[in-house]
């Protein structure tokens, strides 16, 4: 089960945060990303394939309230990046406790937050339209919410959904009683009975859910889109309304179904959010 660095910190004070500030080249994180760490050797999160994360936690006794490290090009010769260009990383020892608060309460609410950071002195501010200045050295750090997935079936394409969100700690909801789902959201029903997924269909495309897709082939497309249409659904909701889904089609292999349609969920997520 994977944790989240910020709720790693405000759980065990007294660790530091390792900031992805800057990624140039072929470097598989993007500017935000973060790694929780500790003096005993406790890590949360990744920035790297390992060798950087394991070199980054060897400046953790330093006295510098932020650490200012390079991997790559423009940096130690014997750390080379594999995939080439350069990344800054912004080491903040003992972070804010109270923007460690913003940011669990900004989970919570499952809304969108930014926070300017003062990469001197590790200071933190939330963001204000009314005051939009940087720090002098600063940067802004913008967490959204992770996609939640609204799961709607009973069978083995619904299990090993489920269990794949649980394994990559995504937000689920399963069964008939779900919240309304928020624009974070991704609304997928495997029911092999169609006339069974249109209530969740139904709300999900009446809410602004990035992604609302279900099970089943072409034809079963065409007879949805027709029932949902005679059920009142508007027809610019309509073509929100994905099927058959997944990358991969077509598929007999419940875990090859479920892999397939979280692909198509994420990608979804990070074209409309990353």
């Amino acid at each position: 089960m994977m944790m989240d660095p910020f709720d790693a910190l405000a759980a065990r004070p007294g660790g530091a945060l390792a900031l992805l500030i800057d990624a140039r080249g072929g470097f598989p994180r993007k500017p935000g990303a973060a790694m929780a760490l500790w003096p005993d050797g406790g890590r949360v999160g990744r920035l790297g394939a390992g060798c950087i994360d394991a070199d980054i936690a060897t400046y953790l006794e330093a006295g510098q309230p932020v650490i200012h490290l390079t991997y790559g090009q423009g940096g130690p010769v014997d750390l080379p990046l594999p995939c080439g260009g350069s990344v800054r990383i912004a080491l903040i020892r003992r972070p804010d406790a109270d923007f460690l608060a913003q940011v669990a309460q900004a989970r919570r609410d499952r809304l969108p937050r930014r926070w300017h950071v003062d990469l001197t002195t590790g200071a933190v501010r939330a963001d204000d339209p009314r005051d939009p200045g940087l720090y002098p050295d600063g940067f802004v750090l913008q967490l959204t919410p992770p996609p939640a997935l609204h799961v709607h079936g009973e069978g083995d394409e619904a299990t090993a959904l489920a269990a794949l969100c649980r394994g990559l700690s995504l937000p689920l909801h399963l069964g008939p009683d779900q919240p309304r789902p928020d624009p974070y959201s991704a609304v997928v029903t495997l029911f092999h009975d169609h006339d069974r997924e249109l209530p969740a269909l139904i709300a999900g495309l009446n809410s602004p859910a990035f992604y609302v897709g279900a099970l089943g082939s072409r034809r079963a497309q065409l007879a949805r889109q027709s029932a949902l249409s005679q059920a009142g659904v508007d027809a610019r909701d309509l073509v929100r309304l994905r099927g058959p889904i997944g990358v991969i089609a077509p598929v007999r292999d419940p875990r090859l179904l479920a892999s397939s349609v979280l692909t198509e969920v994420l990608d979804a997520y990070e074209k409309a959010f990353g």
